[in-house]
């Protein structure tokens, strides 16, 4: 056929069947929805945090790093700028510090102490603001100004001096002042310069403020100090460099890719990327077979036009053309549909919130579109619509009678075979134990065992289906009364095919609401466990604002002698930490006191002997780490890590492995003299105290703010308070989970919605003859909901049975893939709250367009 045919064909479809066309394009939209934008926001985290690492770097491609707080002495760089295949290097001071405004708003950023040097070298020489390097400021991207709340005009650019300098009183006067809390100290500075895309480019986007080098150096006590040297090397001696820089390093000092932080900020959202991903998937599958079942609603109708078109002497290839065109066409218009949503989700409701790795990452809040996500998600629903409109080609078999679609039992075209049912239910019992013996052998599988698990309760809706209807008519015998009833099981056989539709869309949509929605629950309990453990190991905690994690060192001074002598304080103990390189992940270093670790252990040890394991923590020598870290370098309880730190390369040994402490790259125990010894510093991150019983903790904590003083620079909270934090931060960081799973319900809804108002619309004629024989349009609603209550009843029991052991599945994933603390699964009212919510919400929806079909016009059914 000629395209042009093909166009009037397809137009003349949509003057009929307008709004079964629509309805159907909704399924598939809300599907294409769904991939694109979990797939969407989960890369574009690492992907503006890419582009702010590289606007950092530059053209360097190497870096010396230190492995401890103490940094690395700054007269290695004149030394590294000497070595024949270096063509330039440059120094770099970062710290973690707080940025207070006048009003008492505060911002947490990552603080980069530079010279002109790092300046020429990242290519800001002609952009940077002259000011920004000047004595007595701090120069603060438009992020953090505007969660400061200071005007973000832009501020004119030049090229930045040689050497800083002093900006005049007048100007320095007239500039916002702010705080900066650092290392426990408080000093007043000036904003020097706002900076927007056009003079910091990438960086503008994430938390991050810029400050003369040596400033920082003197603020932070780290004269003469540097984090990170920045190397470039000479064109084609990228390896000689290296070799140059290893050996000029040493043994306590790592040399490494410039842009490191990319691959480790990657390793670092894998374990939640994995999550997000898992979800997304289910979620894509389950929204495909809800654009596959609201397909099927049109399978009736399509079925008789082919029946009419071969009638009439239409060729087979010709009606296959014609209904693949218009599938491609309903397929590609849906799936823009479906992009664009996908992406104002991805913007609004979708938008990850990845600050629990701020603490460790400089991270940026750009949304990156990549080429594959969209690719992927238009593909899947073209495809998806290419298939669900195939079905009625079926009937092109050769052998098969022109009109056998009117000679089946019920309304043309809804049959379903007689050993279709049976069939089917055998399917659905090999699927459930396939899924299950995947996901036994290898919990990896999860994902395709779901898939099965899916596709399993689609296949056991027929079978739920006929006992629905056996029970109804058994109560129609039993109870005469109900008259309405018998008429509604006619009904409902008649139309077979389209009522198993509806009710195999019930079910998936209750599948995936259970399952997502339940094993995240268990997530975030298991979450909330270790909050509560990792918190309850001191009755107030004081340490840096926002580090919930104790990585930000600080000078104590005479501090913890000073809050042991405050009535009621038992002890005083000082906590260390910090993050490591460790291959390619960032690793969280938890060191604590003999016997300090005692409830956070307790609880989320997942081999070794809790009770033995703190022992000899106590002891030298000895760690506990991740299962995830351990199983990476093939060791476990009983066994050596090598872990590179400051004082070199040290093999200690495994005393338990844990859970992953909700920090994805995982995490490591040891004693803080063990941390003080080979990271040589002795600086704490944290001071827990500890309160005699029947004191008050709110009133030992108002005696430390006192003694502390408002210019400490330190912030005192009680172990509640902190483990709220710890559970809202991480809480956050997985809420696209819970996001999806809300989305997926709604989604379900909808889809339910779509497709009952779809077969409400195509019944028309049917319920025009109802009105025809004498039947009020209040009895036509009332049969319309008894159809409806029915077929969801039927769809969405499967489903929440289903859906329940799909959450035992995905839990099992989380525990053992991803590594994150997971609570058992408990008895729940979950899934009956949803059984109940989806069919209450669908039923009032679905109601409106009853209203309007019971008041069709008899005259309908005449004309038919």
């Amino acid at each position: 056929m000629r395209p042009r045919a093909l166009l009037h064909l397809y137009r003349r479809r949509l003057r009929v069947h307008a709004g079964a066309e629509l309805l159907a394009g909704v399924g598939v939209a809300v599907a294409v929805a769904l991939v694109f934008a979990t797939t969407l926001v989960s890369a574009s985290v690492a992907g503006s945090a890419g582009e702010v690492v590289h606007a950092v770097v530059g053209p360097a491609g190497l870096q010396i790093r230190a492995r401890g707080p103490g940094g690395l002495d700054e007269r290695l760089l004149a030394r590294v700028q000497r070595l024949p295949a270096v063509m330039a290097a440059a120094p770099l001071l970062e710290q973690t510090a707080t940025v207070r405004a006048p009003d008492g708003r505060s911002v947490t950023v990552d603080l980069a102490g530079a010279d002109t040097a790092l300046v020429v070298l990242d290519g800001l020489a002609h952009t940077l603001p002259i000011a920004t390097l000047s004595e007595g400021g701090i120069g603060l991207s438009r992020t953090s100004a505007q969660a400061l709340g200071i005007p973000t005009r832009a501020t004119p650019t030049g090229a930045v001096p040689p050497h800083p300098i002093a900006a005049p009183r007048a100007q320095a006067g007239q500039a916002p002042a702010v705080s900066l809390l650092l290392r426990g100290r408080v000093a007043a500075l000036s904003v020097s310069a706002v900076l927007g895309p056009e003079a910091f480019g990438a960086l503008a986007q994430a938390r991050v403020a810029v400050m003369p080098l040596q400033s920082l150096q003197r603020l932070a006590g780290l004269r003469g100090r540097v984090t990170r040297i920045l190397v470039q090397a000479r064109p084609g001696r990228e390896a000689a460099a290296r070799a140059q820089l290893q050996a000029l390093a040493g043994a306590g000092l790592s040399v490494a890719a410039a842009d490191q932080d990319v691959a480790e900020l990657r390793r670092a959202l894998g374990p939640s990327d994995q999550a997000s991903a898992f979800f997304a998937a289910i979620s894509a599958l389950l929204g495909l077979l809800f654009a596959f079942n609201a397909l099927l609603l049109t399978v009736p109708e399509r079925r008789r036009a082919i029946a009419d078109l071969r009638l009439i002497g239409a060729r087979r290839a010709a009606i296959a053309q014609m209904f693949l065109f218009q599938a491609l066409c309903l397929g590609v218009a849906a799936s823009l549909a479906g992009l664009l949503g996908g992406y104002a989700l991805s913007l609004g409701v979708l938008h990850q919130s990845p600050g629990y790795l701020a603490e460790a990452f400089t991270l940026g809040t750009r949304t990156t579109v990549g080429a594959l996500p969209l690719a992927l998600a238009f593909a899947g629903g073209v495809l998806a619509t290419c298939v669900a409109s195939a079905v009625p080609l079926l009937d092109l078999r050769r052998g098969r009678t022109l009109d056998a679609v009117y000679w089946e039992d019920g309304v043309p075209g809804n049959a379903l075979g007689g050993g279709a049912q049976p069939r089917m239910a055998l399917a659905a019992l090999s699927l459930l134990a396939l899924s299950t013996g995947l996901f036994a052998l290898a919990p990896s599988l999860a994902l395709l065992a779901c898939a099965l698990l899916a596709l399993a309760t689609v296949l056991a809706v027929p079978l739920t289906f006929v006992g629905v209807l056996r029970l109804a008519h058994a109560l129609t015998e039993r109870f005469q009364g109900l008259t309405i009833l018998p008429v509604a099981l006619a009904s409902l056989r008649a139309t077979t095919l389209r009522s198993l539709a509806l009710a195999a869309t019930g079910a998936v949509a209750l599948f995936g609401s259970v399952a997502l929605g339940g094993s995240r629950g268990d997530l975030l309990r298991g979450i909330g466990g270790f909050a509560h453990s990792y918190a309850a190991d001191a009755s107030i905690w004081v340490g840096a604002p926002d580090d919930n994690q104790a990585v930000v060192d600080f000078l104590a001074g005479d501090r913890a002698r000073r809050i042991a002598r405050i009535p009621g304080v038992v002890s005083v103990r000082p906590f260390q930490g910090g993050f490591m390189q460790l291959g390619d992940r960032r690793v969280w270093i938890i060191a604590r006191p003999p016997g300090a670790a005692r409830q956070v252990l307790e609880s989320q040890i997942v081999s070794g002997n809790a009770q033995e394991a703190i022992a000899r923590l106590g002891q030298r020598g000895w760690i506990a780490l991740s299962r995830q870290i351990a199983a990476e370098h093939h060791t476990g309880v009983g066994g050596t890590l090598t872990l590179p730190t400051p004082s070199g390369a040290v093999s200690l040994r495994i005393a338990a492995t844990t859970t992953n402490l909700a920090w994805s790259p995982g995490a490591i125990f040891t004693s803080t003299a063990d941390y003080s010894r080979l990271w040589a510093s002795g600086a704490p991150t944290a001071l827990g105290v500890e309160v005699a019983p029947g004191v008050s903790v709110i009133g030992v904590q108002r005696a430390i703010e006192r003694v502390l003083g408002p210019v400490s620079g330190l912030e005192v909270s009680s172990a509640h308070a902190r483990e709220a934090r710890i559970d809202a931060l991480t809480s956050e960081g997985l809420s696209q989970l819970g996001e999806i799973s809300t989305l997926l319900l709604l989604a379900a809804i909808l889809a339910l919605a779509a497709a009952l108002t779809s077969a409400i619309w195509q019944r028309r004629a049917s319920l025009a003859a109802l009105r025809l024989s004498g039947v009020r349009p209040q009895r036509v609603r009332l049969i319309l909901m008894v159809e409806a209550a029915l077929m969801l009843g039927a769809g969405c029991v499967t489903g929440a049975l289903a859906g329940i052991y799909g959450q035992v599945v995905i839990d099992g994933y989380l525990a053992e893939v991803t590594g994150f603390p997971v609570a058992r699964l408990g008895a729940s009212l979950r899934p009956l709250e949803i059984f109940a919510l989806t069919i209450v919400l669908v039923l009032a929806i679905v109601a409106v367009p009853g209203w309007f079909a019971s008041r069709v016009s008899p005259m309908l059914a005449l004309n038919e």
